[in-house]
């Protein structure tokens, strides 16, 4: 089974991929990830249904620091203790912790070289922040909210 890991997934073409297994070989410009609307919690799905791919390095990037800002760390076994925020504990800490701890997050991942939180707001239990991240190949901002979590 291990040598066809593409039969385990009957829907999903990961024909782009050469060697499924080291995922950190590809070049940067053409890695992808499936697309996540974080507001819906839900994945995109194209007009066929299939789950949407980024399709650039620069949504790429977003969509993995997305990942990484809404993922509690210490939460889910499947990730080291590297992959996630400590957004439970936001509400109780200092802004300067929580740039901190999402930079951090930000920059545990491998695409991630430098992140910076350029300004952050709380308004009652919302939370928002502007962030800027470089990445191997591209460099972005980024807007994120949290409604309910933090503040």
């Amino acid at each position: 089974m291990a040598d066809e890991p593409a039969s385990l997934f009957p829907d999903m073409d990961f024909s782009d991929i050469e060697d499924i297994g080291n995922i950190e070989g590809i070049p940067s410009e053409k890695k992808w990830t499936y697309v996540i609307d974080f507001e819906k919690r839900c994945l995109v799905l194209e007009d066929d249904g299939r789950p949407r791919k980024t399709k650039t390095y620069k949504e790429y990037v977003i969509q993995t620091a997305m990942r990484i800002l809404n993922t509690e760390r210490f939460q889910y076994v499947i990730f080291d203790e590297a992959i996630g925020v400590e957004k439970l504990e936001w509400p109780a800490w200092e802004d300067i912790e929580i740039k901190r701890d999402a930079e951090e997050a930000l920059e545990a991942h491998s695409e991630i070289e430098k992140a910076e939180v350029l300004h952050m707001e709380r308004i009652e239990n919302k939370l928002r922040m502007g962030i800027r991240i470089v990445g191997v190949s591209a460099t972005v901002e980024v807007e994120v909210k949290w409604p309910n979590e933090a503040g």
